[in-house]
């Protein structure tokens, strides 16, 4: 992906939302196998144009753990990074789903609440880089 890709990406993701509610997508960049983009030339060039955070999911992450970086840094208003480096497990995944199809998060009995719900800002957005198995 190169940096004139990368720009358009972003503004697309700044400015498209699906109706009728109004609901902005969250950005899934794929790697496919013979590609030789690196996540973290990627994430350099988004830090240079946005205020964002890198989120690592590797075998050594705890899904509760990422989940609150996630929340810390909508918390911040910044747009978040999350390379995937292994199978997404449920915790994970469901929040994920749940950003994508209402832009909130929704967990229950965290942070000493039994329902804990946040809304996504509107000047934030997750992208999502991963490699294509």
């Amino acid at each position: 992906m190169g940096k004139e890709e990368l720009q358009t990406f972003i503004q697309l993701l700044k400015k498209v939302k699906r109706v009728p509610k109004n609901l902005f997508d969250l950005g899934l960049i794929v790697k496919e196998p013979n590609s030789k983009a690196k996540p973290e030339i990627i994430f350099e060039e988004l830090k240079n144009k946005l205020d964002i955070e890198r989120i690592v999911y590797d075998q050594s992450a705890i899904d509760e753990d990422i989940i609150r970086k996630i929340i810390n840094a909508l918390k911040e208003s910044k747009w978040i990074f999350l390379e995937i480096k292994r199978d997404i497990s449920s915790p994970l995944l469901n929040q994920l789903k749940h950003l994508s199809n209402y832009n909130s998060l929704q967990l229950i009995d965290f942070d000493d609440q039994d329902i804990f719900e946040m809304k996504m800002p509107e000047n934030s957005r997750i992208i999502v880089f991963a490699e294509r198995d």
